[in-house]
């Protein structure tokens, strides 16, 4: 994405803010989005209508990818002391959460407002207590003359609040 914005074939982009940002570019923080746990529904925790972050420690934290290039992940693993992580091959959000689903003891992160695709043996649970929240910011190169690009900006500052 920076990438494309650097080059000019893209004037925006939405995505999670990685220090250090190259200097042409500028960013705003548009939005705070909660994220539950899946999990399999035979794991110990799955009936719980709410987990706390901390309890997950016991599990394994499933990642789409090699953890060291997942920053949200990595931190939340840190921040609440899961030790065990699996990694596999991302191949879609459907064929990923049903890699999860099939490992009883495993779990992951997705966003609380994305409707999941339909998994058998899933559960989502809301984290509470502190409730984890990705950080979504709209990038953009300095000095873009696109017309539009400012009025975007002022959109998506007054929707984010």
């Amino acid at each position: 994405m920076a990438t494309a914005l650097l080059h000019g074939d893209i004037d925006a982009a939405f995505g999670r803010v990685h220090p250090p940002l190259p200097a042409r570019l500028a960013h705003r923080r548009v939005r705070l989005e909660p994220v539950d746990a899946v999990l399999s529904k035979d794991h110990p925790l799955a009936a719980e209508p709410a987990l706390q972050p901390d309890q997950l420690r016991d599990s394994t934290l499933w990642a789409p990818g090699a953890l060291d290039r997942l920053d949200f992940l990595h931190q939340f693993a840190d921040r609440f002391g899961i030790q065990n992580t699996a990694t596999s091959v991302n191949l879609g959000v459907a064929h990923f959460l049903a890699q999860v689903a099939g490992e009883p003891r495993s779990f992951s992160l997705v966003p609380a407002d994305v409707p999941l695709p339909e998994v058998p043996g899933l559960r989502s649970v809301p984290l509470v207590n502190p409730t984890p929240l990705y950080a979504w910011s709209l990038l953009w190169c300095t000095g873009n003359g696109h017309p539009k690009l400012n009025g975007f900006a002022a959109t998506c500052a007054e929707e984010a609040g």
